[in-house]
């Protein structure tokens, strides 16, 4: 029996569901990139809360509009230079850390860069 399909599609939230039930490769791959994904959204968020361009940014940071936009795409690894400076352009700090798990509450150590 055929599935029941809006004439629109799907979502890309629901789209993106069914390949994580589906595939292990595309879970595995989708853990990798989550990190580089929310990056992705505070960069986007940042951008347009200072109301400025991919391109005012790409010249802040000395660099191209299509690094900025592989950045805002979240699917492809950062390098902590790249972050640094991505965030002296955004007027921030880039922050690195580790959590340790010992007994009780998680500790965090951080740093800026």
């Amino acid at each position: 029996m055929a599935k029941n399909h809006s004439p629109i599609g799907t979502s890309v939230s629901e789209h993106i569901e069914g390949k994580l039930a589906r595939s292990k490769r595309y879970r595995e791959a989708h853990a990798r990139l989550e990190p580089f994904e929310q990056i992705a959204r505070i960069a986007i968020m940042r951008r347009a809360h200072l109301g400025l361009s991919q391109q005012q940014v790409a010249e802040r940071m000395g660099t191209t509009t299509s690094v900025i936009s592989r950045i805002e795409s979240g699917q492809h690894r950062t390098s902590t230079e790249t972050l640094r400076r991505l965030a002296e352009a955004l007027e921030g700090h880039a922050l690195l850390g580790f959590e340790f798990n010992g007994t009780g509450k998680p500790t965090r150590e951080l740093v800026a860069l």
